[in-house]
């Protein structure tokens, strides 16, 4: 989990790209620029707020811009991008926060609240603690304000991006919670104890992190940098599969590039693999786990559930179980769907931060004085019926922060009762 769970103390996913020095922002011709060119190029922008009200804000946000610094007007634009509904579509303003005012934390949100996972030596003594309040203020408060940044197409999708955001000095300055670098920790240990921690941004290296170690690795959480793997345990009768990203050699083949494409595992000798697995060894419980997979390119996903399917009608002994977590998103979403539409499988898990019918097809755009690029969607994907904002599993099993550092994976414990 360490590895990939949240963001590095250095870099916040969603936010922060490269560097751009910035004279001078025209903010008024960027907004122009946006207000034209979002709506002609995003298959349907206005699905869930009408375009009076984006233009509406827009032209608030401009009216305003000479008098608000450049990143509050970035902030504002994110607000009304997320607002839109579209967590496909997203704005892109690393230029314009303080990188060196982050603090050195590393946190997730576990099913009973937001634990620090990692920070320096200098902060020990918050490591593997519950966060209560931000300079005085309840986190609760902090989460409803910081949402306004993430499309809240559900729960998880908070759940996933808000821990992310808890670090950045700027972020919490723009909405009140920080005055100044230094910020007030109330945190709650193990046996329930309150303190208060100051925390301030520093440098963070390999000779300074400290993390929280569980007793043991569970499986989940060994190879989440691993495009896919597999292992069989016999003892148990079980085939475990993790796919964590819908990529693969021959997928970049046909729709990336080829030169990148040499680097990339092959996805044909990995199904390859598990095929011959299947059918030599015997499988009662065969465990598809997606809760890392953020997407990528769905019909490598679809072709494998489409040839798994026929192979469990043969084999009834055999147990399918999908796992799915709150990272479960945009391609991974399709594939569930796939499981969902063509197998008996059980889910497990979290609620995905992806909705089942969704916007996709990502493309770019840059506005002209900031250089900001925003991304926006080009299609949308229909799996259901139903106006679904989440999927949602059939058995809840959400770590908790004493499961992490016991070294359990509920899902994998449930599966190995059954």
């Amino acid at each position: 989990m360490k590895n990939t769970i949240l963001l590095s103390l250095i870099i916040v996913s969603g936010l922060l790209c490269s560097a751009r020095d910035i004279a001078r922002i025209d903010w008024s011709k960027d907004i122009e620029f946006l207000a034209a060119e979002l709506p002609e190029k995003h298959i349907n922008l206005f699905s869930v707020k009408p375009k009076a009200d984006f233009l509406a804000a827009l032209e608030a946000i401009k009216t305003e811009s000479d008098s608000i610094s450049d990143l509050a007007v970035a902030i504002r634009l994110n607000q009304v991008i997320a607002g839109m509904g579209d967590s496909h579509t997203s704005i892109h303003y690393a230029g314009l926060i303080d990188k060196k005012a982050v603090l050195p934390i590393q946190l997730y949100w576990f099913k009973d609240g937001i634990y620090v996972l990692r920070t320096t030596n200098e902060n020990a003594a918050i490591l593997g603690k519950k966060i209560l309040a931000v300079n005085g203020l309840p986190v609760q408060t902090v989460i409803d304000s910081l949402s306004t940044l993430i499309t809240t197409d559900n729960e998880a999708s908070v759940k996933s991006k808000f821990p992310s955001l808890i670090p950045i000095i700027d972020v919490l300055t723009y909405f009140g919670f920080a005055d100044g670098l230094a910020v007030e920790l109330q945190m709650e240990d193990s046996t329930g104890l309150s303190s208060f921690h100051k925390l301030s941004p520093s440098e963070v290296n390999k000779e300074n992190i400290i993390n929280v170690l569980p007793d043991s690795l569970p499986l989940c959480y060994q190879n989440q940098k691993t495009f896919f793997w597999d292992i069989y345990q016999p003892a148990q009768g079980l085939y475990y599969i993790q796919y964590n990203v819908c990529r693969s050699r021959e997928a970049e083949m046909k729709y990336g590039s080829p030169a990148r494409a040499a680097m990339l595992p092959s996805f044909e000798e990995f199904e390859s693999r598990v095929f011959e697995t299947l059918n030599r060894e015997p499988v009662e419980k065969l465990l598809v786990d997606i809760r890392f997979n953020t997407g990528g390119s769905s019909p490598q996903g679809t072709s494998f559930v489409e040839k798994l399917a026929p192979y469990l009608n043969k084999h009834p002994e055999t147990k399918l179980y999908v796992v799915l977590g709150r990272n479960t998103f945009s391609s991974a979403i399709i594939n569930a769907m796939d499981f969902k539409r063509l197998t008996e499988a059980v889910f497990l898990g979290e609620s995905t931060s992806g909705k089942p019918n969704h916007f996709g097809e990502v493309k770019s755009l840059q506005l002209p004085t900031s250089g900001i690029v925003v991304n926006y969607s080009t299609k949308y994907f229909k799996r259901t019926k139903e106006d679904l904002k989440t999927l949602e599993p059939d058995v809840w099993l959400e770590p908790t922060f004493r499961d992490y550092i016991r070294g359990i994976d509920p899902v994998y414990e449930w599966v190995l009762s059954r």
